[in-house]
């Protein structure tokens, strides 16, 4: 019956982290190279740290690529540098193979370069952006503004059908009380071993037809018919109101610079799209 509301977040999803998982689980049953052997000693690069049937692995590739473990800085330096050696290895391999050749790597190939493309594009339009504190408080005090309204706190009868419900109805209309008729006979487990209470909830959680129902009554009164919802047929006594209460700007105000960043991304987005060329076939429906 209710509804969530969820923000926005960001997530990395190259999969070449699954890689490090991956080799790191068969780490243990490998006997790892010796590093120093490894190594050119005489190499004249100083951010080289490794090469690989000539490939260089640099220093910036090992810091790139402690970053994209989740659990970064808990290998030792060591332990990094065998695990790009080995996945340097492999990768020569598959290239030795034709596999990067292979139509569908390359579609995923590219899907990991627009996804990490885009990633970085979003991260400078929010870097560049200038959000002053006037711009927080016109978003907070816009916020706010959708935000009013009044949350209910209700009991409800939940059965099958309705001739149940208005045999249930006359019971409570005869002094029987409706916390223990609630708990007797409400077919929603979850409020029925509360009395049938709800809890706090504003308009928009409920469907339709029972929140109608429920903000047409009085602190204290129950429905004088069923109400009908695709769960069933509803008894509902309103138990009390109160204003939503505001949150202050302070403590909102991470999220309020995230809306803000989001709509610039959106906005810049947009302004792409005019100038884009788009074009979307259409084609029979069964194809």
């Amino acid at each position: 019956m209710r509804a969530a509301i969820h923000h926005r977040g960001r997530h990395w999803g190259l999969a070449a982290v699954t890689a490090v998982i991956l080799l790191s689980g068969c780490g243990n049953g490998l006997d790892a190279p010796d590093t120093e052997d490894s190594i050119s000693a005489d190499t004249r690069d100083v951010d080289t740290v490794a090469t690989v049937n000539n490939e260089p692995i640099t220093r910036a590739d090992l810091f790139t690529y402690s970053g994209m473990d989740e659990d970064a800085g808990a290998a030792s330096a060591d332990g990094t540098l065998e695990e790009l050696i080995s996945l340097e290895l492999l990768r020569q391999e598959a290239e030795a193979r034709g596999l990067d050749r292979d139509a569908e790597t390359r579609r995923i190939l590219r899907m990991v370069e627009t996804n990490l493309l885009a990633s970085r594009l979003m991260e400078d339009i929010t870097a560049e952006l200038e959000i002053t504190e006037a711009d927080l408080e016109a978003e907070y005090e816009r916020q706010i503004e959708a935000m009013r309204g009044t949350e209910y706190r209700a009991r409800h009868i939940l059965v099958d059908d309705a001739e149940r419900a208005r045999e249930l109805l006359a019971e409570l209309e005869a002094g029987a009380d409706f916390a223990e008729l609630a708990a007797a006979h409400s077919t929603d487990p979850g409020s029925a071993a509360r009395g049938g209470d709800l809890g706090w909830f504003s308009p928009e959680q409920m469907v339709p037809s029972f929140s109608e129902a429920a903000t047409r009554l009085e602190a204290g009164e129950t429905t004088r018919e069923p109400v009908e919802s695709p769960f069933g047929w509803h008894l509902i006594r309103l138990e009390e109101t109160r204003e939503i209460e505001m949150p202050e700007l302070d403590d909102v105000r991470v999220e309020l610079i995230e809306i803000l960043e989001s709509r610039a991304i959106q906005d810049y987005l947009e302004a792409l799209r005019e100038d884009a060329d788009i074009q979307i076939p259409t084609r029979p429906t069964n194809q």
